[in-house]
C-alpha cells in the first residue's frame, strides 16, 4: 500500500500556504516542491496507519544465477504488513510534512523474498522573517524490492533529491539524501534560492555498484503576476561510484515558467540542457588475434567522455476538491541503477485520484521511464508501469484496501526481461476523517 501524496510548499510558495485564502500562485519546478496531492487537496493531518495484507507478487528476480547459469524468476504468495505515519503540521511560520512507510513481508514458500522495508521522507519550511525562508528535505530508507516500494514523495519532487529507482533486482538497497536551501524574497515579485544536497546509495550484492554525490545550485525566480512566474537556474553535481571506477561531473542551466490557468490547473516548464563529463569502465570486443592468444574475445577499458545533453521537466495538475490529476515529463541526467550508471532517464506519469462521499477513494496511475546510458555502451533500458485500487471505510478507523499494479521492463542486448505483476487485499488501520488514499 502506498500513502497518499502530501503538500509541502517550498520557495516562495511558503510566504502564503496553498490552501489559504491569500495562495500566491504556482512556484517553479527548480525549487524541487511536489504536487497537491491526495485528498483533492485538501490538508491532512499527521496520521498513522497500520495494516495486514494477503500479497501476490511475480517475476520476483533475486541478484544470483541458477546452476545451470541463468537468472532466477519465481511468483510467491504471502501475507504483508504495512505501517507508518503521513501527513502535515502547520505553524504560522513552519510547516512539516512527514512520510514514513514500512513494509514486513512473508511468503508461505519463497522465504528467500521476505524482508522488511522502511522508507522515510521529511521536510520542514521556516519563514525566518519577511525576506528570509530555509528549507530542509531528508529522505532516507532500505528496501529490497525492486517494484512497489518507492511511490510516494508527494510532498517534494523526487528527482530534486536522487532517490534510487528502477532497480533491476530484488536485492537489499540502502539510501540517504540530505537537502538544504534558503531562498531571500528580494521583493514581493524578485527571490533568491540557493541550496546544497548530499547522497548515498548502497547496494548490499557486490555485483552492484553504489555512489556518493553532491549538488549545489540557485535560482531566481520573478513573479509576473498572481498566475504566472517566470526564472532561471543553475547547478552543479557530481558523484562517484562504488566497487567500480568512476565519476561524473555535470552542469545544468535551465529556464523556469509555471502558469496557473482555468481555476487552479497548474502547468510547469522548465527546459534546459547539461554538461556532462563522465568516466568510467566498459566492456569492449578484442582483436581477434589477440583473443585467439588470449582466450577470450572481450575486455575492459578506461573511458571519458564530454556530452551536452537536452534536459527539462513539464507537468500539468489539478486540484479540485475531493479529487486530483497529474501528467508530468522528465527528462535528466541520472546516476543510475547499480547496473545502468551514469544515463540520461527519461519518465512519463500519469495519476488520477478521486474520494467519493468521505467513504471511498479511487486511483489509477501509469509510467514509462528509460536510461541511455552515457558511455558504458549498454543498449536501451525501459520500463512501463501501470495500476489502480480502491480503498473503503468500512466502520471508523477500519478501510478495506485493495491494489494492483503491473510492471515490464528489459535491458535491450541482454537476456533480462521482467513482466512483474503484484496484487495486495487487506485492512488498514487508520483515524481520520478522510478516507486513505491510494495516490
Amino acid at each position: 500500500m502506498s500513502v497518499p501524496r502530501l503538500l509541502l510548499l517550498t520557495g516562495v510558495a511558503v510566504v502564503a500556504f496553498a490552501q489559504r485564502a491569500d495562495y500566491e500562485g504556482p512556484t517553479i519546478l527548480s525549487r524541487g516542491a511536489g504536487t497537491i496531492l491526495g485528498g483533492g487537496g485538501e490538508q491532512v493531518r499527521i496520521r498513522p496507519y497500520f495494516g495486514v495484507n494477503g500479497v501476490y507478487d511475480s517475476g520476483l528476480t533475486s541478484v544470483t544465477v541458477t546452476p545451470d547459469g541463468t537468472i532466477p524468476e519465481t511468483s510467491a504468495l504471502g501475507v504483508e504488513a504495512s505501517f507508518g505515519a503521513y501527513g502535515y503540521h502547520n505553524w504560522r511560520r513552519t510547516v512539516l510534512g512527514l512520510d514514513y512507510r514500512g513494509q514486513a513481508r512473508h511468503y508461505t514458500r519463497k522465504t528467500y523474498y521476505d524482508g522488511v522495508d522502511q522508507n522515510l521522507t521529511l521536510g520542514i519550511t521556516h519563514q525566518a522573517s519577511r525576506q528570509w525562508i530555509f528549507t530542509l528535505r531528508e529522505a532516507a530508507g532500505t528496501y529490497s524490492r525492486s517494484f512497489g516500494t518507492l511511490d510516494g514523495y508527494g510532498f517534494f519532487d523526487p528527482n530534486s533529491v536522487g532517490t534510487p529507482s528502477q532497480e533491476l533486482f530484488d536485492g537489499r538497497t540502502y539510501y540517504v539524501s540530505t537537502n538544504g536551501d534558503v531562498t531571500y524574497l528580494k521583493s514581493p515579485r524578485l527571490s533568491f534560492g540557493m541550496g546544497g544536497s548530499g547522497m548515498a546509495v548502497r547496494r548490499r550484492s557486490t555485483a552492484l555498484v553504489g555512489l556518493t554525490g553532491e549538488t549545489a545550485r540557485g535560482d531566481v525566480a520573478w513573479r509576473v503576476n498572481r498566475s504566472n512566474v517566470i526564472g532561471a537556474d543553475y547547478g552543479f553535481t557530481h558523484f562517484k561510484y562504488t566497487r567500480s571506477f568512476g565519476a561524473t561531473d555535470f552542469h545544468t542551466a535551465a529556464f523556469n515558467w509555471s502558469v496557473e490557468f482555468a481555476r487552479r490547473w497548474q502547468l510547469k516548464l522548465r527546459a534546459g540542457g547539461a554538461r556532462v563529463e563522465t568516466q568510467g569502465l566498459r566492456y569492449v570486443a578484442v582483436d581477434p588475434l589477440i583473443a585467439a592468444i588470449i582466450g577470450q574475445s572481450t575486455g575492459i577499458e578506461a573511458f571519458y567522455t564530454l556530452r551536452y545533453v537536452p534536459s527539462g521537466d513539464i507537468r500539468i495538475s489539478r486540484s479540485f476538491r475531493r479529487s486530483t490529476v497529474s501528467l508530468s515529463y522528465t527528462r535528466t541526467v541520472d546516476p543510475g541503477n547499480g547496473f545502468y550508471l551514469t544515463s540520461i532517464r527519461n519518465g512519463a506519469e500519469a495519476s488520477y485520484s478521486r474520494t467519493l462521499r468521505q467513504s471511498w477513494n479511487f486511483g489509477v496511475s501509469a509510467g514509462y521511464f528509460s536510461y541511455q546510458s552515457i558511455g558504458q555502451g549498454l543498449g536501451r533500458y525501459q520500463s512501463f508501469e501501470g495500476g489502480g485500487g480502491f480503498t473503503r471505510r468500512l466502520a471508523g478507523p477500519l478501510h478495506l484496501v485493495a491494489r494492483f499494479d503491473s510492471r515490464w521492463y528489459e535491458a535491450q542486448g541482454t537476456v533480462l526481461r521482467r513482466t512483474h505483476v503484484r496484487g495486495t487485499l487487506g485492512f488498514t488501520f487508520s483515524p481520520g476523517d478522510l478516507p486513505l488514499a491510494l495516490w
